[in-house]
């Protein structure tokens, strides 16, 4: 299963049945002091105050036993303002905690913890991971640890094998891009988890989300959600590159406005539907409607 699809996304991290593998994805991730053993998945739309607010839907947002939240997301195309996508909805959740009445204080909010997962890369120096927090210039220390932000730029992995891998999180990320790729069967993935100088319960985590994506284990029902999921991810990422391609090839230098104006164009008359096109290129759907 590639599990950059969004369907496939979900299922693997933000469905009851499989919620083991992320808790196992936050504690790879986070290495916290306390162990995380369970989440609760959270309504994952939030509603604006007013009409006139703009309102958010996460991919998979959910609260562990302290009551901490976690947002996780999968971004597969480039956005120019994916930094400040990100801010917007961190403070989203943050607001969210806030209650009615004389008792709430604002001592009641929790760590909020913000982790975007990128297809791409959206800095002139990138890394694999940026953790973001709010700091104090002046000190030069942390200002609260309320507010984290964690940004994992997959293309910078550059792990040929496992044994390339030194953190607890490379190796699921590598697993992922392998399944990407899928060019190695679970069997040998889990071959080369084995080999590893993991501890047993770490390579248990890591056996579990292999299996999980085993698309042989889906449902009828399942499998042809996710093939049409498939379908339109690979359409989307052909009409991006058939756009660029495009673009380059006239030699014209777009202004980021006029490329996604392009790739729109181009996703709409391939026939996908108008809430994934404005998903890949920031457009309102009204904008692509007039298109």
């Amino acid at each position: 299963m590639n599990p950059l699809v969004d369907w496939s996304f979900k299922f693997l991290l933000g469905t009851e049945r499989n919620k083991h593998n992320l808790i196992g994805f936050l504690n790879l991730l986070l290495v916290p002091q306390d162990e995380i053993v369970d989440v609760r998945y959270m309504n994952n739309e939030v509603i604006p105050a007013s009409p006139e607010l703009r309102g958010c839907v996460f991919d998979i947002i959910c609260e562990d036993d302290m009551g901490d939240k976690y947002l996780v997301e999968m971004q597969n195309q480039s956005a120019v303002n994916i930094r400040e996508r990100i801010i917007f909805y961190t403070s989203r959740l943050i607001d969210r905690m806030g209650a009615r009445g004389e008792e709430w204080d604002y001592i009641d909010i929790k760590k909020v913890y913000s982790i975007c997962l990128m297809n791409f890369t959206y800095e002139e120096s990138p890394k694999l991971r940026r953790d973001i927090i709010l700091y104090d210039k002046n000190e030069g220390k942390p200002f609260s640890d309320k507010l984290n932000i964690i940004m994992l730029q997959l293309p910078c992995l550059k792990a040929e094998s496992m044994t390339d891998c030194s953190m607890y999180y490379e190796y699921l990320l590598y697993l992922l891009r392998e399944m990407q790729k899928n060019m190695k069967t679970i069997e040998q993935l889990k071959a080369e988890v084995s080999a590893t100088a993991l501890s047993d319960a770490t390579k248990e985590v890591l056996y579990k989300f292999l299996e999980t994506a085993d698309v042989g284990s889906l449902s009828e029902q399942e499998r042809t959600q996710y093939e049409a999921d498939l379908k339109a991810y690979k359409d989307t990422m052909s009409c991006i590159r058939f756009a660029e391609l495009k673009g380059h090839d006239a030699g014209v230098v777009q202004g980021r406005e006029e490329r996604d104006i392009e790739i729109a164009r181009t996703m709409k008359a391939k026939g996908l539907d108008l809430a994934t096109i404005s998903e890949c290129t920031n457009l309102a759907i009204d904008v692509i409607e007039k298109l």
